[in-house]
């Protein structure tokens, strides 16, 4: 049975990884940031970031059960990520997602700005907010979403939630050291968990639609 073409909301402005790269350098050097909010506190995040991106991209090793999971017969598939560059948490997971979709021939990884983008983002809010990153996971032939996923890795969204628990006072400083601190300390593994137990959810649904045949 053949699935008609779903209609999704035009792409503003789409990146591929190396151009966002290419224009968090640009906006360090012009001491900005993405978005309307020309904050110094946005500016010095998106300063923050370049390096962490750096530093991810060296680290990175991807989970071999993951690769052979994205590598089964499949549709190809199209990952439409949300993030700005004042992100944190964006700056930790898009090196390592551009990486598993480099090694992934049938895997195209788009980058899209959320603020530019209010029609995608609002098709994946996380408790009514806008968090970010958010990855959409599109059948590229079809666009039918597969999965979405974000703005953290479930580990490391429970951890977080945990130390809120046991510290109800906690700044938003004191938070946000937690967070990158397991970021450092987890180096990209529980994303590519996360991604492993969506990917093995979605592959036989498309093999049965599409009649695939491992």
């Amino acid at each position: 049975m053949n699935t008609p073409d779903i209609l999704t909301p035009e792409l503003i402005n789409p990146l591929t990884y190396q151009s966002f790269r290419q224009l968090v350098d640009e906006l360090v050097a012009n001491n900005q940031t993405s978005g309307p909010e020309q904050t110094e506190e946005r500016i010095g995040y998106t300063r923050l970031n370049q390096q962490r991106m750096k530093r991810v991209e060296k680290q990175f090793a991807i989970n071999p059960d993951l690769l052979a999971a994205l590598q089964q017969p499949r549709p190809e598939w199209h990952w439409v990520v949300l993030v700005e560059s004042w992100c944190g948490d964006g700056a930790q997971q898009l090196p390592a997602l551009a990486a598993i979709a480099d090694a992934v021939p049938t895997i195209e990884l788009t980058i899209i700005l959320r603020d530019e983008n209010p029609a995608w983002m609002d098709t994946c809010l996380t408790n009514g907010s806008r968090a970010i990153p958010k990855l959409i996971c599109l059948n590229a032939e079809t666009n039918e979403r597969l999965f979405t996923w974000g703005p953290r890795p479930l580990a490391i969204l429970e951890q977080v939630l945990h130390f809120k628990e046991e510290n109800p006072n906690a700044t938003k400083e004191e938070i946000g050291t937690l967070v990158h601190t397991q970021y450092a300390k987890d180096r990209s593994q529980s994303l590519q968990q996360d991604l492993l137990r969506l990917a093995q959810q979605a592959i036989p649904v498309q093999e049965k639609e599409e009649g695939v045949v491992s």
